[in-house]
């Protein structure tokens, strides 16, 4: 059986922010963008023909073990990517990323559908996340993410984690209340204060 192709045109991804060396006019365009094609089962080029969006701008330096990163700025361009982007699929990378489309306490891979389409939210690509450590949460991630990229629904089990405890009802339950999260979904710049 024939795997359905890929249609960029119809797919959108949101990451937190460039990397220390990236260019923020091209998101996905480094190291990063490369380890999502590569699960994805994707060229490169076909990655950067999808939408592409950094939730921050800039690189905001580091924090911890990870980067630093701006949620006030990450709600108002998540709120001009649900407002302005034409897709079907939108694929969240990481928690910060989907907490700025109202998606909260929601593990890795769940998938939601609310605002007229369907996202996912997928561990971020870094190297720090120490989630890619284990082998079969790449391989859970690689087939999830090439069938939601394709437009497919997974099989009601195949999301199971052994280090989950929400259950399926409660992830995809979330789309009713998603929404009604406290002010993660407007177009106002953030008030400066002094």
């Amino acid at each position: 059986m024939k795997q359905k192709k890929i249609e960029t045109h119809k797919i959108g991804l949101v990451g937190q922010a460039p990397s220390r060396r990236g260019d923020p006019r091209k998101p996905l365009a480094g190291p990063n963008g490369q380890k999502i094609a590569r699960l994805a089962g994707m060229s490169h080029d076909e990655l950067i023909a999808c939408r592409r969006k950094h939730l921050n701008t800039h690189y905001s330096g580091k924090r911890g073990k990870g980067d630093a990163f701006d949620r006030a700025k990450g709600n108002v361009n998540a709120a001009d990517v649900l407002l302005d982007w034409r897709v079907e699929r939108i694929v969240l990378l990481g928690k910060n990323v989907a907490r700025c489309f109202g998606f909260r306490d929601l593990p890795f891979l769940a998938e939601i559908r609310i605002y007229g389409r369907r996202f996912l939210i997928f561990p971020h690509p870094s190297g720090t996340n120490r989630w890619w450590n284990e082998r079969r949460n790449e391989r859970r991630a690689r087939q999830l993410l090439q069938r939601f990229l394709r437009g497919e629904t997974v099989p009601a089990g195949f999301r199971k984690s052994g280090r989950s405890t929400r259950t399926r009802s409660q992830t995809s339950s979330i789309g009713t209340s998603a929404n009604s999260s406290h002010d993660t979904i407007s177009r106002r710049k953030p008030s400066r204060t002094p």
